[in-house]
């Protein structure tokens, strides 16, 4: 049951993502649709936002200052309708940035690379060949999404905005996919000696450790 509850809660959350996606590259290639556009755009935020402030003990006074946001934003549609574009494309920006810091973090001296910590999961014990290459995956990783944020940024300031939306909102995704897919083929390669895992396994090493980082942050 616990299995497939995750399975199901997996389900929708990559259908309130390809519904968000579709609605913003709706609103970006018709005329008109700005409002709606607005409305995906910050409607999830909203929704994360209150769901985190209804989880803390601070909750008294965040879900009235959650209410008075709104309000705000309410007030002030009249721009941010004109200007929607301008959300899709910090929307998108901010999460790749933030996908590249939370890989690049790692990185430091003294902490283990994020890829590591996914390894260490499927594998145990780490051998020097192993550390070597999840920490050059690593940088991969957080190089790929700085990519992904500075190709955005490109395409939304010299191409129309439909050709950037199509970029973010139908190719973002399939790219992160194939990133993920050629990784787990070159592991293949550069360390044909040690025990294969599947990319199955691989995905539950990454919510096992995103979920424990996200434990020990509370």
């Amino acid at each position: 049951m616990a299995q497939l509850n995750r399975i199901v809660r997996g389900a929708a959350t990559v259908g309130v993502i390809a519904a968000c996606e579709l609605g913003t590259h709706y609103a970006a290639s018709t005329p008109g649709a700005e409002g709606f556009g607005l409305a995906v755009v910050v409607a999830p935020l909203l929704l994360i936002a209150l769901a985190a402030a209804a989880r803390t003990p601070q909750r008294v006074w965040l879900l009235p200052l959650w209410a008075c946001g709104c309000v705000a934003l309410w007030l002030g549609r009249a721009p941010l309708v004109r200007h929607f574009e301008w959300g899709a494309y910090l929307e998108h920006l901010s999460i790749n940035l933030v996908m590249a810091f939370v890989f690049g973090r790692t990185l430091a001296a003294g902490r283990q690379p994020l890829c590591s910590q996914f390894a260490a999961v499927v594998h145990g014990t780490l051998t020097p060949a192993v550390a070597h290459y999840t920490r050059q995956i690593t940088v991969a990783w957080a190089a790929f999404f700085l990519a992904i944020a500075g190709l955005s940024t490109l395409l939304f300031v010299t191409a129309p905005l439909v050709v950037w939306s199509t970029f973010a909102n139908y190719m973002t995704l399939p790219l992160v996919a194939v990133m993920f897919v050629g990784e787990h083929a070159w592991r293949r390669v550069a360390l044909p000696n040690v025990q294969r895992s599947s990319m199955i396994a691989a995905a539950r090493a990454y919510r096992h450790t995103m979920h424990g980082r996200a434990e020990r942050a509370q």
